[in-house]
């Protein structure tokens, strides 16, 4: 009888062991710890004072894609993602060249990635390609409608956005008459640049000479406030 009691004292407080054990364990798959939170691109942009710092953990950005790797006016490893229309924007670099295209909306774990400027531009630095994901293809972003004049007043909370440019009263430079290096666009007493790439496809393109509007993203050189071309077709 005492062995039979000392039996089942022993199988009991095995079973227990093992119930601790289960329950010391986070479950895995769908009930499994909740993934990276979305932070809005806007707070995202917020957390850089100036200086350079780290995203909080356990946090994702979302976006669509307003560049255009594929006309090389654009380093491959450089992203620029605008969380929808009419919102912020934001310039994420990866470790290595991806192959996001033009309307891809994607996701961007951002956990503890740092957060700088470079020459200006504020950037996502330095993210692995594995903390990035496909969600959706063929979307798209409206671009703001607007001027030169508001763009040059309203250039930092806009940079990294998909703009479209009226009122253009001139342009000039470039390579002989084309898209190569520096344009400049005028409105008026109001002017911006237009940067394109010598490795860009359409860098040899002559330019329009009376362009009714202009789409393209704003990224700043150092002090510059610049605009980006994803294709000539950008201006008409």
């Amino acid at each position: 009888m005492q062995h039979t009691y000392t039996l089942r004292v022993l199988c009991c407080l095995i079973g227990f062991g093992a119930l601790l054990t289960a329950c010391s364990k986070e479950p895995v798959g769908p009930q499994g710890p909740d993934p990276a939170a979305l932070i809005n691109t806007a707070e995202l942009r917020a957390l850089f004072t100036g200086s350079t710092t780290a995203a909080p953990n356990g946090r994702k950005i979302t976006g669509i894609v307003i560049s255009d790797r594929t006309t090389g006016n654009i380093n491959g490893q450089n992203i620029y993602l605008q969380q929808g229309t009419g919102k912020a924007g934001i310039c994420v670099r990866f470790t290595a060249s991806h192959a996001f295209n033009l309307g891809d909306s994607i996701d961007v774990e951002v956990s503890g990635q740092e957060i700088s400027e470079y020459r200006g531009l504020l950037q996502v630095n330095n993210v692995p390609l594995s903390y990035a994901s496909l969600v959706a293809s063929g979307k798209s972003i409206t671009p703001r409608s607007t001027t030169i004049a508001d763009i040059n007043t309203n250039y930092e909370a806009w940079e990294s956005t998909l703009v479209q440019i009226t009122g253009i009263t001139s342009i000039t430079g470039g390579s002989n008459g084309t898209w190569s290096g520096s344009v400049t666009i005028n409105s008026g007493a109001n002017s911006l640049i237009i940067f394109t790439s010598y490795f860009a496809g359409f860098a040899g393109v002559v330019y329009p000479s009376n362009p009714q509007r202009i789409t393209g993203y704003l990224t700043p050189f150092n002090t510059t406030k610049q605009l980006a071309l994803r294709a000539a077709s950008d201006a008409n």
